[in-house]
């Protein structure tokens, strides 16, 4: 009878719990483990690196170098000036979005010089800048990849607060659109219309570090985590402390499926319901910007891309699987009410 009671009494003060996903998580998995009568050993939450590889290094030189005589001889041709500053030490060091950004301006200037120096005769320099422009085309998605995809701020966007706090009950409602932005003026640029407002793409990339991603894959993380102890201890409560032994409801039976409506389908299934929400928010404009650069995937980023997907999947897939094994639990048993994924 003591125990009935003290079973009562936990059911009933979770009043004044944290309303985060991650107390209702650690709330679920200790009443769990209270209710089956099987401890739980204490077990921190692995920490590792969620974000993608950053660039290791600045992309391919181009080929076709302009010396001095060369560059004197493009006088007023526009494409000077943009030579100028890429040969100046600020331009040597610039940052893959400053280096793309000047490769465009090259392509987007190269054909108006060609055709000036052509007319003036000069077509060694002519050929030399065709090639030089037909490098920079080749190498454009790279580049492109390497300034979004392989940026700081991408990499910005993917790295979380550990702390968490109430997300996703407070994001940044623009990012979509950013990214969205991100992935057409990447897609035109690709496709021949190398103008470019420089401002506006800086702004962009530096919009990217308020991004969630990063919260979204700890979270997720958090919740695979939890729900995976969940379902061990579930499956060692079947095996060894079985709720139903003789085929009738317990009282440990029916404390179970009230800790599972109350604290997991009334707790922490709305938590997931609104990450699937913000996952779905996130991932659209995100494949849609990684389809236009996919050509120029490195393995590494190849392979995060893999397991990030595999671990956003899993906001469906592990609790399918958690509501599975609470049915596994309580299958031996009478009259039970069991939760939905």
């Amino acid at each position: 009878m003591r125990h009935i009671i003290a079973l009562l009494l936990l059911l009933l003060s979770g009043c004044g719990q944290s309303e985060t996903g991650l107390a209702h998580l650690s709330e679920y998995l200790d009443r769990l483990s209270t209710v089956t009568g099987i401890t739980l050993e204490p077990q921190a939450h692995p920490r590792r690196d969620l974000a993608p590889p950053a660039l290791e290094q600045a992309g391919p030189a181009t080929a076709q170098q302009i010396d001095l005589i060369d560059f004197l001889s493009l006088t007023g041709c526009s494409l000077q000036v943009n030579l100028g500053r890429r040969n100046t030490q600020l331009g040597r060091t610039a940052s893959p979005s400053q280096r793309l950004l000047l490769d465009l301006e090259f392509l987007d200037l190269a054909p108006a010089c060609i055709d000036l120096l052509e007319g003036r005769g000069n077509t060694a320099l002519a050929a030399t800048l065709r090639v030089a422009s037909d490098d920079r085309k080749q190498s454009l998605s790279e580049q492109v990849f390497n300034a979004v995809l392989l940026g700081s701020e991408w990499r910005a966007f993917w790295q979380a607060d550990p702390a968490l706090a109430d997300y996703p009950q407070r994001t940044n409602s623009a990012i979509e659109q950013t990214v969205v932005s991100l992935s057409a003026m990447s897609a035109r640029w690709l496709d021949g219309d190398w103008s470019a407002d420089n401002r506006a793409f800086e702004l962009l990339l530096s919009d990217l570090r308020a991004g969630d991603g990063g919260e979204l894959l700890l979270a997720t993380s958090h919740l695979v985590w939890a729900l995976e102890r969940a379902n061990t201890l579930l499956a060692t409560t079947q095996s060894e402390r079985p709720l139903c032994p003789f085929g009738q409801a317990t009282e440990r039976s029916r404390a179970l499926e009230r800790v599972v409506q109350q604290f997991f389908v009334g707790r922490v299934q709305p938590w997931v319901v609104s990450l699937r929400r913000r996952a779905e928010l996130l991932q659209t404009p995100t494949q849609r910007l990684e389809t236009v650069l996919y050509t120029s995937f490195t393995p590494p980023y190849q392979d995060w891309v893999v397991q990030r997907d595999a671990l956003l999947l899993q906001l469906t897939q592990m609790t399918r699987q958690h509501v599975q094994a609470v049915q596994a639990a309580l299958s031996s048993c009478d009259q039970r009410s069991l939760p939905r994924t």
